[in-house]
């Protein structure tokens, strides 16, 4: 379980790992690592180019390999992913292809769409999100 990197971890872990989880809570994660670094500011890509060694056309495998999306079909544990729909750090397209997957084959799953980008300064919208 966790926030940004944090909810990406919790993704891949989900589909690498399926045994070890019986829940998934994954704020604003990377959960397509393509569509994710075709989204995604500049310093973001640059990152993305020095981690992996290259981009998506570049080095496909190494994204294929990093990305949660590629294991989404071995989620067993329920998901629950919470996503600002102007995010550009972990833009909401890539969210969707990842909760589309899920759909797709009946696995259960939650997602929260809240109006803010990476996180919330909204103090009423923070409780909320507490709350779910």
């Amino acid at each position: 379980t966790g926030g940004s990197w944090g909810g990406y971890l919790t993704l891949l872990g989900l589909g690498t790992q399926p045994d070890l989880w019986t829940l998934g809570i994954a704020a604003v994660p990377v959960a397509d690592y393509v569509t994710a670094y075709h989204d995604e500011m500049e310093a973001l890509k640059a990152m993305d180019r020095t981690l992996l060694g290259g981009t998506p056309e570049e080095v496909p495998e190494r994204f294929e390999a990093s990305s949660p999306i590629t294991y989404v079909d071995r989620v067993e544990a329920p998901v629950y992913i919470s996503a600002g729909v102007n995010d550009p750090r972990c833009p909401i397209r890539q969210i969707e292809n990842y909760v589309q997957r899920l759909q797709a084959r009946g696995a259960v799953h939650e997602v929260y769409r809240y109006d803010a980008g990476h996180g919330s300064l909204v103090v009423d919208e923070r409780i909320k999100q507490v709350r779910l």
